[in-house]
């Protein structure tokens, strides 16, 4: 049988160390995601208001930044938010003004 060294734990933890940093570096180091390249940071309005079909209370929430609006519902059965519906501002201007 051979002799098996053992391994010093200070030297374990260098290993170990090595490798969580070349992991950290290709990590941060890396490319970006796609989807965040063309987007600002959002600076945000909320209102709140009421659904026309069910009555229920909405929040419509405006994006001033990437001009989008998006309305959101509590669901009370689950105790989550639903998403009531979406806009991208820049297309509906475009497209009310194509109608005309």
């Amino acid at each position: 049988m051979r002799n098996r060294k053992n391994i010093k734990p200070k030297n374990a933890l260098i290993v170990l160390n090595v490798i969580l940093l070349a992991v950290l570096a290709f990590v941060s180091l890396g490319p970006s995601a796609g989807a965040q390249s063309g987007r600002s940071r959002g600076q945000y309005l909320m209102v709140g208001g009421k659904y026309v079909m069910n009555q229920a209370g909405v929040a419509y929430i405006l994006d001033q930044s990437n001009q989008e609006l998006i309305s959101l519902s509590w669901n009370d059965s689950s105790k989550s938010l639903f998403g009531i519906g979406y806009k991208n501002i820049p297309k509906v201007v475009e497209q009310t003004q194509k109608s005309r």
